[in-house]
């Protein structure tokens, strides 16, 4: 029985009530050790009982073991696996060692998992209760963790159990805290459990346990008869600020000392791997001198019991004060005896062998690295990062410890472990001599370093793109975009100019020739060295992903719009078809700042929401502020203030940072729309030392408000900036906003001039036609000032067109008040009504694939969603649409999804 849990027992029933009517929800349960976390959960199994429950606990012997948690939980349906997509099928064939898992994303094992839980809760509501959560395996984590927060419509209900002191991070999942319980409740522990307690000893056990379930049992298990009776002094448990769990263990340690020392080995045993079956324990008791008959004092003390043919500790803690009591030296002789019976078992001999190791050995140090490998073809790669980190540290050799520990620092990239790689990157570093292998630390801490919002080490990646150029030309010159243009982006060019100088003698051939443009020797004109790089690339379709993402980034930000958007929509397909989940973020973020450049909101919206969640749900910060900052941009330009603020969220609080640059950029657009340009010129300090190419439409916003209010130093100083960028960018958007600049800066004829070139440039470039209205906008109001009201109705006419297009209410309100003082009675008038409009981005999203003839099933496998969430959406949608049928929605939708094409 539960006492003092009556709130937490309702939220649990809530939870499962909801999962019962085909609603999903999730719960995470955190507190210290012994607080009643795992009897929480064992009420929701209980009360789960017309439910189908699969259930998994975390063993810290088992978190070095990739996908070990995961097996536990769905390791009985290997047979339905066969109804999954093939890549998701293939990598949890691999996670449960059925077979050799393809190279891919790390997340695809999370999305493979939500499909299966999804398949199996289609027979009955289904309850997933994990205890220890903390202690499972990393791999593990990361698939249910991403399972749990995309679940939406689906009969399942999760419970995990975490405690506190132990990184387990849950970022958007709900939480329950469970507290100490109060007098009372507490009262009634000791009660049921301990009624022989003397008064004052109750007293005293109250007070020391502090509202501790497991402490108001156990305290008095540890007093002797005469102690709990209050004729013998009872030992104190409390000891300064010791925690109530420690003081808990103690008294474990203590009750184990006292056991004889057979049955201290076996509890060892047990708890060096807690992984293994009692058969395992009793053939290693039986070298160290233990047998069954000595389990029996541990058994009559509830210190650990027989469960399904393995021995279970009956808490926790009672594991970590059976490991903490032996000596050293028994700890290394038990190791040593659990690898040599675990021959059969790589990965746990070659844990139990490392852990048995006091100093470098080689012998050791291969079968980590094999037992890496192993993990590598499961795809666990925070465990083949731990494995290769572990490896390096005993290898006597230099060189090869360095490689080791180059790839340990890749894997734990791969794993998301930013600090812990770039961590080993440094250690591996002065130790590397291999080119290649140098170009891939570089690689990896600019990589880093941007979703870290670190200044990147863009000299060290372009003096190993250098070096590498003599043995692989192709492959250096994508690592010399990725430098230049990083460096491009950070005002930092120059330096890596300097770099490809004092390199450009050793290259020949046509990596020569490439980098002697790069670095501008002999060059009269500007150059873009980004554009001199993509030129050379040529088409990347065939090269690998990384390389494939990088350059159409840079493709983007070269202004070459149309294309960078139609590569980035096909690479957008591919990672929904192949399941690269982790890639999902960073592309959508390109391919929605490309849709939003472009005036099409509806598909900037919905590929910013798709990333916006993907993003939350594999814990990427950095990529949801940008993504949300965009959404902010979206609905700044419409004149939404609160959607703006909304989406802007927290991301401008405190000091400025790169991931707020969309955001700041939002913000002045929301102002300098509503005409507060003070607002904007206010903000122009946070962005006075950002570098140019961040800022492009930013500083063109300042420009403008600086102007209006009447601080011409100001947007002199910001419009010098963006002219720099765009004399090197090359592209006629990028003239046409300069000259716009110069125009508002400009007097008489001479501001004329600039605005008619401007807008020509505009219409002859056809990209960004926000930036093409506004610029006609202010060149309307130029000609209605001048007197030259009938040459201004022209731009203002097309303006005004756009505005309204764009659904850019501020702006068409603008627009159409010009018009009227231009002598035209013509009021802004609302875009015509989308029925796409009334669709949520996740439903514009679903139908849109609906109505390409996929199934409900190949949908979910794109969008990284279940099937029945697929069937939940196109539910809400077709009444939205008008539509009853895929047949009715295909004739409706693709003829008209063409939104604004400018």
């Amino acid at each position: 029985m539960m006492h003092g849990r009556s709130a937490e027992q309702a939220a649990i029933d809530d939870l499962l009530s909801g999962a019962r009517s085909g609603c999903s929800g999730v719960l995470v349960v955190r507190g210290e050790a012994g607080i009643g976390k795992s009897a929480l959960l064992e009420y929701a199994v209980d009360q789960a009982a017309d439910m189908r429950v699969l259930r998994s606990v975390g063993v810290e012997a088992e978190a070095a073991l990739a996908f070990a948690g995961l097996h536990m939980l769905l390791g009985g349906f290997v047979d339905r696996l066969g109804v999954l997509p093939g890549p998701q099928a293939a990598v949890l064939r691999g996670a449960f060692g059925l077979a050799v898992a393809p190279a891919g994303d790390r997340f695809l094992a999370g999305l493979a998992t939500l499909s299966l839980l999804s398949e199996v809760a289609e027979e009955r509501p289904m309850l997933v209760a994990v205890d220890d959560a903390h202690w499972l395996d990393r791999a593990s984590v990361d698939a249910l963790l991403f399972a749990a927060r995309r679940l939406e419509a689906e009969p399942i209900a999760v419970v995990l159990t975490a405690r506190d002191g132990h990184r387990f991070t849950t970022p958007g999942l709900p939480e329950l805290r469970l507290s100490a319980l109060d007098r009372t409740a507490g009262a009634a522990v000791l009660a049921e459990h301990a009624r022989d307690l003397a008064p004052h000893v109750r007293d005293r056990v109250l007070a020391e346990a502090q509202g501790n379930p497991l402490a108001l049992r156990e305290l008095p298990a540890a007093m002797t008869p005469e102690q709990r009776a209050g004729e013998a002094p009872a030992v104190s448990f409390a000891t300064g600020t010791q925690s109530v769990a420690s003081r808990v263990e103690e008294s474990f340690g203590d009750r184990i000392q006292v056991l004889p020392e057979r049955t201290r080995q076996l509890l060892l045993i047990a708890a060096a791997d807690e992984g293994s079956d009692l058969g395992l324990v009793l053939r290693a008791g039986e070298r160290l001198g233990a047998g069954v008959a000595d389990l029996e004092a541990a058994e009559r003390d509830r210190l650990v019991r027989v469960n399904a043919g393995r021995l279970v500790f009956t808490h926790p803690l009672i594991r970590a004060a059976a490991y903490r009591v032996a000596t050293f030296s028994q700890q290394l002789a038990v190791h040593r005896t659990l690898a040599d019976l675990l021959g059969e078992d790589l990965a746990r001999r070659a844990w139990h062998l490392a852990a048995a190791t006091t100093e470098a050995d080689e012998t050791v140090a291969a079968e980590l690295e094999r037992m890496a490998e192993a993990a590598r073809s499961r795809g666990g790669y925070a465990e083949v990062a731990a494995a290769y980190q572990r490896a390096a540290q005993l290898t006597p050799d230099p060189g090869r410890r360095a490689m080791r520990l180059v790839a340990a620092a890749r894997t734990a990239g791969f794993a998301g472990q930013g600090a812990l790689a770039t961590d080993l990157a440094e250690q591996a570093g002065p130790h590397v001599s291999d080119p290649r292998a140098r170009a891939q630390l570089a690689w990896l801490r600019v990589f880093i370093a941007h979703e870290q919002e670190r200044p990147p080490p863009v000299v060290e990646l372009a003096e190993a793109a250098m070096e590498l150029g003599k043995q692989s030309p192709h492959d250096s010159v994508f690592m010399l975009l990725e430098a230049m243009a990083t460096a491009w982006t950070t005002d930092r060019d120059r330096e890596v100019r300097d770099v490809i100088n004092r390199s450009s003698p050793v290259a020949d051939g046509r990596f020569g020739r490439v980098t002697e443009a790069v670095s501008g020797m002999g060059a009269e004109e500007p150059q873009n060295p980004v554009r001199i790089l993509l030129h050379e690339i040529g088409d990347s379709s065939d090269r690998p992903i990384w390389q494939r993402q990088s350059t159409l980034y840079w493709t983007l930000w070269a202004c070459d719009l149309e294309n960078a958007v139609a590569g980035l929509t096909q690479l957008l397909d591919h990672c929904r078809s192949t399941g690269l989940i982790g890639l999902l973020p960073r592309v959508c973020l390109h391919l929605g700042r490309g849709h939003l450049l472009l005036g099409r909101h509806r598909d900037a919206r919905a590929t910013c929401e798709e990333g916006l969640k993907i993003a939350e749900d594999t814990d990427r910060p950095h990529f949801a502020a940008h993504l949300s900052g965009l959404l902010a941009c979206v609905a700044a330009i419409e004149g939404d203030e609160a959607g703006c603020r909304k989406a802007i969220g927290d991301v401008l609080v405190g000091e400025p940072t790169e991931r707020g640059i969309e955001s700041r950029y939002a913000m002045d657009l929301l102002d300098l729309g509503l005409g507060r340009y003070e607002a904007v010129v206010h903000r122009m300090a946070e962005t006075l030392h950002d570098p140019a190419m961040y800022l492009t439409n930013t500083l063109v916003n300042q420009v403008e408000a600086a102007v209006h209010a009447g601080r011409r130093d100001l947007a002199k100083n910001a419009a010098a900036r963006f002219g720099t960028w765009a004399e090197v960018a090359g592209r006629p958007c990028a003239e046409a906003m300069e000259l716009r600049c110069r125009a508002l800066l400009a007097d008489g004829a001479e501001a004329g001039r600039l605005y008619a070139r401007a807008v020509q440039l505009h219409r002859e470039d056809r990209a960004q036609p926000f930036e093409r209205a506004r610029t006609e906008l202010l060149y309307g109001t130029w000609l209605r000032r001048n007197r030259r009201r009938n040459d201004a109705r022209e731009p203002l006419h097309s303006a005004l067109e756009i505005f309204e297009r764009l659904r850019a209410k501020p702006w068409a309100e603008r627009a159409g008040a010009e018009l009227r003082a231009a002598g035209e009675a013509r009021q802004a008038q609302a875009a015509a009504p989308d029925l796409l409009d009334r669709l949520t981005p996740q439903e514009l999203n679903v139908v849109r694939l609906a109505a390409k003839g996929l199934s409900n099933r190949d949908i979910g496998a794109r969008l990284f969603v279940s099937p029945r969430t697929v069937g939940y959406h196109l539910y809400n949608a077709y009444p939205k649409l008008g539509v009853a049928s895929r047949t009715e929605l295909i004739r409706m939708l693709l003829p008209g999804d063409q939104e604004g094409r400018a």
